[in-house]
């Protein structure tokens, strides 16, 4: 009776052991989302040791995200009960932003001489390269226009 009772126990531990969870981010809930992934990552000892960095741009090439989740679900919770919490898989689901007019990448750079003043200036749109003319606007202000117009 003794020995049952504490084989019910063990099951039911590692039966707890295995339940789904998981923890959401949103970076913006407006966004519209696009493509969802998914990353398995390492951690040891019922999960109190590890921890892992990955950079969402190798799943959105914008670095736009919508919504980053971690947790289990039933697969790392049965490799979890399997190695008797040696292993503890978790699971990271990364969804990215939809790219919108908006939220295509910009940035503008600009060349200055020792007095501070714009000598020339490049921007990238997107994937496109732009090489823009500097011109004075008024005094301690400039206009940038594109090459060309």
């Amino acid at each position: 009776m003794k020995i049952k009772l504490t084989s019910l126990a063990l099951a039911l531990t590692l039966l707890g052991t295995s339940a789904c969870y998981r923890a959401t981010f949103y970076r913006d809930p407006s966004v519209t989302r696009a493509a969802e992934h998914e990353q398995w990552t390492d951690f040891f000892i019922f999960g109190l040791v590890g921890s892992e960095d990955f950079d969402v741009h190798q799943f959105c090439p914008s670095g736009d995200v919508a919504v980053v989740q971690t947790g289990g679900n039933f697969g790392t919770g049965i490799v979890s009960v399997l190695t008797i919490g040696i292993y503890t898989p978790r699971k990271v689901y990364v969804t990215c932003a939809q790219a919108t007019a908006a939220r295509v990448p910009r940035s503008l750079e600009l060349d200055l001489d020792a007095r501070g003043r714009p000598r020339a200036a490049s921007a990238r749109l997107g994937a496109r390269d732009l090489r823009l003319n500097i011109s004075a606007a008024e005094p301690g202000a400039w206009r940038v226009t594109e090459r060309g117009q």
